[in-house]
């Protein structure tokens, strides 16, 4: 009976799961189209001398800070107002919610194409995690997403892909 119990649990669980990650055809084909106008916008050809080329890898010390552009995308921000846009493998749903990236790096002090990171907070970190408020096991939540190549944008670029992101 146990057995049986479980079972029903667990597919009344997996439908319920399911039932919330379905999306209806006018939103997945609204995001396609926001994602396809994202591309066109990524595609402008700038100024190797200006701005240089596309990037393998970003180190620690060439950016300041990011910010999530939807959930596929995240604006690097550097030195002497550099700016890249890294377009992720997939869709990285937990962007919004965090301010840390975790990134698990074979490359030493940079991040590079193909590199897995999380999306945390502060209070996530190891430095929070004492008793009492030992609530998780590791340095992250959430789901693991995979980096990109890194782009260099100008600021329009990033101006009109935020007016894009608003539009929806």
């Amino acid at each position: 009976m146990g057995a049986l119990r479980t079972a029903i649990y667990l597919a009344f669980g997996a439908a319920l799961f399911l039932a919330g990650c379905a999306t209806s055809p006018e939103v997945e084909s609204r995001r396609q189209a926001i994602e396809a106008d994202i591309d066109e916008v990524l595609s402008y050809e700038l100024d190797p001398a200006e701005f240089g080329e596309t990037k393998r890898c970003l180190s620690d010390a060439q950016y300041r800070n990011f910010r999530p552009l939807g959930d596929r995308h995240i604006l690097f921000e550097g030195r002497r107002d550099k700016q890249w846009i890294n377009t992720l493998r997939g869709r990285c749903h937990d962007l919004r919610w965090g301010d840390v990236l975790v990134i698990r790096s074979f490359s030493g002090m940079r991040m590079c194409d193909m590199d897995r990171f999380h999306v945390t907070d502060w209070f996530a970190w190891p430095w929070y995690r004492r008793w009492p408020w030992q609530w998780g096991s590791s340095w992250s939540s959430g789901i693991a997403c995979t980096l990109g190549k890194f782009q260099p944008v100008t600021e329009a670029q990033v101006a009109e892909i935020e007016a894009l992101l608003e539009s929806r």
